[in-house]
């Protein structure tokens, strides 16, 4: 049963690998099988196709998300502003792995799956950004004078309508740079004087460990 496990995860990486780089409709299950060194048959013991390869793909970067934002959440040793730093980051390279090809196969040849991730998108927007939200006031960390559901709404109206194929595909940004900028846009202008101060400061120390 463990090594069965193994095998479908070391399928699910490589298929992810493929998709990421070629997109969905480019790959075909003999090329995942060959850069498996494995046979058709055995893979589709494990897999009745691509688009269950896909699902499954989509299905555990959720779990990944969930996983680790309530990780990170529930650490009593880490601050406010480093849990926040800390979700924010590993969102925006989640995010990075639905761009290119991929992206535009998946809006295009298999919609279900598009409007699962859009779903997701925006149920995590509600629960998880508005938590970050009430908890930053709480802390002071975030003006108390702000109008919490507009953010919400933003933040949420700015993800869902700017990483997509279409607006993507008329920027010179990936979807990671965007996500990148719409939570500075947003975070920058809520953050207290304080918490501006804290958020330079986190922003500094880290561009200094990238320097050596």
């Amino acid at each position: 049963m463990h090594e069965e496990k193994e095998i479908k995860e070391r399928i699910l990486s490589q298929a992810e690998q493929l998709f990421i780089r070629f997109g969905y409709s480019k790959v075909t299950m003999d090329e995942i099988a060959a850069n498996l060194g494995m046979s058709k048959k055995t893979l589709y013991k494990f897999f009745p196709g691509k688009e269950a390869l896909v699902k499954e793909m989509i299905s555990s970067l959720k779990c990944e998300v969930d996983d680790y934002i309530d990780t990170i959440w529930e650490n009593e040793q880490m601050g406010f502003m480093d849990k926040l730093k800390a979700v924010m980051n590993f969102i925006g390279k989640q995010t990075s792995k639905l761009h290119g090809p991929l992206l535009e196969d998946l809006h295009k040849n298999i919609p279900e799956i598009w409007e699962e991730i859009h779903d997701f998108r925006k149920a995590n927007a509600v629960k998880r950004f508005t938590n970050f939200i009430n908890v930053g006031v709480e802390n002071g960390v975030f003006r108390k004078d702000i109008d919490r559901q507009l953010i919400i709404l933003f933040y949420l109206h700015a993800i869902q309508g700017m990483i997509n194929p279409e607006t993507l595909s008329q920027l010179p940004y990936s979807a990671n740079q965007v996500f990148d900028s719409i939570i500075r846009i947003i975070f920058e202008g809520i953050l207290t004087e304080e918490g501006r101060n804290e958020y330079l400061s986190y922003n500094n120390e880290e561009l200094k460990k990238g320097e050596y």
